[in-house]
């Protein structure tokens, strides 16, 4: 259903010269930039938060005279000029970057028969990736630690050491079977949007609630992942807002026109041993089908303001773990998987061997001490059903190097799920998060991928062969000799869609016709790519 509300017009003369004269500063654009979208932009971030960060960047001209505080090390005359609190802001900002711009990540991909295969292994050191989202007794009060691990950031750039908590990695890829137009050329670019939450301009939850799509059809408060297709207008037009009906939709999932995307979380997937599906169509749908019953829940923190459940005392003394043994990776994921399961009513032969419960029901006499940690997740290692279980996954952390085996049947027959076969050639695009969420990872270009075939297509760069083959075998893979791709992946940015298509991108009427590939566009070293994401957000992200 569309949402007729209409752009605002850009500000007149009087009203940009009342905003900018009540933020005591001239708002500007990079060169090149209209004078319209200039007052437009100065109109979308009157009197918000980002005025600040606008201000950090250097997008607000301070009028001549005013001291700005510090110089050289010395106080100023006037007040200091303050930079925004980013522990208060909770969507991804500019001034921060990932210790990592760039890392390779070695892939394998074989087939048989009856099953797909993949195989991952990345080498990332921060050594506690397998928790997400826990629970912490920290000066006399139980808070939640869900913020990016401090050991993903870049110390020495910005307001990176500002972070704190855990927040698992996770290896993920999108697949098509070229259905989607723009998918091959362009990657995961394609799904990334002006309103997709987390980005600062996130479209407002009371707007999302009040949506007649997004709202009362799916029952959201944010905006996520999505197919431009999915919207109104011209086949890469991509307002938020403008969802097709449910009819259309339906037919494009029907027609195959979504991409699949399959994820593994290294803390709620790995444990259990299954990927989540997902499916991005007018929204990143979980599994499509039903049933599909899940491995994972959460606690609360009660009335009081305490955990539900903690540790069992007689596997983890003081019935909680440390922070500091978290952070210093003095607490192996073999423990952590096996610590975090609960299940009253388990079989003596379930997994864990010889563990009736992992849990206790939480007594503040045993776990309540300062830098105590109890998850917030919890895991149910039992078997999945329907398409919430067609991924099946073993993966380890050692030695600083994740390894991640997935394995599907070819065809699995639920709606949002590749039909794979033998011959064909599949757009496929692979990304990892390291301890960080939201667009803090790093993405691959777009790939060809084919069983047993060889692809043809653009990309033989600095940024390496964008050519993959799946290797046919019998039974199950030896991959000692299976041949390995290393792909870079790097840091995208959160330069979205609509940008790219907006008409400040250089090439935009050849995207907008998808006559482009990023590999011709982008063909520099992975680094320079990276870096020129960064180098964009500390000139352009306030425009959002």
């Amino acid at each position: 259903m569309s949402n007729d509300k209409e752009s605002k017009p850009p500000l007149d003369d009087q009203e940009a010269a009342e905003i900018e004269e009540e933020l005591n500063g001239k708002f500007t654009m990079p060169g090149g930039s209209s004078e319209t979208h200039r007052r437009r932009l100065l109109g979308a971030i009157a009197g918000a938060g980002t005025v600040a960060v606008a201000g950090c960047l250097g997008l607000f001209e301070e009028p001549e005279g005013r001291d700005t505080g510090e110089e050289d090390g010395a106080p100023g005359d006037g007040e200091p000029a303050e930079r925004p609190d980013y522990t208060e802001i909770d969507t991804m900002m500019p001034d921060w970057a990932m210790k990592d711009l760039v890392i390779p990540l070695d892939m394998q991909a074989a087939y048989n028969d009856e099953e797909i295969f993949f195989r991952f292994e990345w080498d990332w050191d921060v050594p506690n990736g397998w928790f997400h989202d826990v629970f912490v007794f920290e000066d006399g009060e139980w808070v939640r630690y869900g913020e990016p691990n401090p050991g993903v950031a870049d110390p020495d750039y910005g307001v990176g050491d500002i972070f704190r908590g855990f927040n698992e990695d996770r290896v993920a890829f999108m697949i098509d079977d070229g259905t989607v137009d723009g998918f091959e050329n362009f990657g995961g670019w394609l799904t990334i949007h002006e309103g997709t939450r987390t980005l600062p301009n996130a479209a407002a939850p009371d707007e999302v609630e009040s949506h007649p799509h997004h709202g009362d059809i799916l029952e959201n408060d944010d905006v996520r992942k999505y197919i431009p297709q999915s919207r109104g207008g011209e086949w890469w037009e991509n307002d938020w807002d403008d969802v097709k009906d449910q009819a259309e939709l339906d037919e494009m999932l029907e027609n195959g026109e979504y991409l699949d995307m399959p994820m593994v979380r290294c803390a709620r997937g790995v444990p259990g041993g299954y990927a989540t599906p997902h499916t991005i169509l007018d929204h990143r749908h979980g599994a499509m089908d039903e049933p599909s019953t899940r491995i994972r829940d959460s606690q609360g923190l009660d009335d009081d303001g305490r955990p539900q459940f903690m540790f069992n005392p007689d596997l983890v003394g003081g019935g909680a773990l440390e922070l500091d043994d978290l952070y210093d990776g003095n607490v192996l994921q073999t423990d952590t998987h096996a610590l975090i399961h609960r299940d009253e009513n388990r079989d003596e032969d379930a997994w864990p061997p010889g563990v009736e419960d992992t849990t206790a029901p939480f007594d503040p006499e045993t776990a309540e001490f300062e830098g105590a940690v109890i998850p917030r997740r919890m895991v149910f290692p039992d078997e999945v059903e329907g398409p919430g279980g067609v991924w099946k996954v073993d993966g380890t952390w050692e030695d600083g190097t994740w390894t991640i085996e997935m394995r599907r049947d070819l065809s699995v027959g639920y709606l949002g799920e590749t039909e794979f076969e033998a011959g064909e050639v599949y757009d496929f695009s692979p990304a990892v998060h390291g301890g960080g969420a939201q667009r803090w990872h790093w993405v691959g270009y777009p790939y060809k991928l084919g069983l047993g075939v060889e692809p043809d297509y653009q990309g033989e760069t600095q940024i390496g062969n964008s050519e993959l083959v799946a290797e046919a075998v019998d039974g199950e893979p030896d991959w000692g000799s299976i041949e390995t791709y290393t792909l870079p992946l790097m840091y995208p940015g959160m330069t979205d869609w609509t940008w790219l298509t907006s008409g400040e991108h250089p090439r935009v009427d050849e995207i907008r016709n998808n006559e482009i590939n990023i590999w011709e566009y982008h063909d520099e070293d992975p680094e320079a790519f990276a870096q020129r994401m960064i180098d964009l957000e500390e000139s352009m992200a306030p425009r959002k």
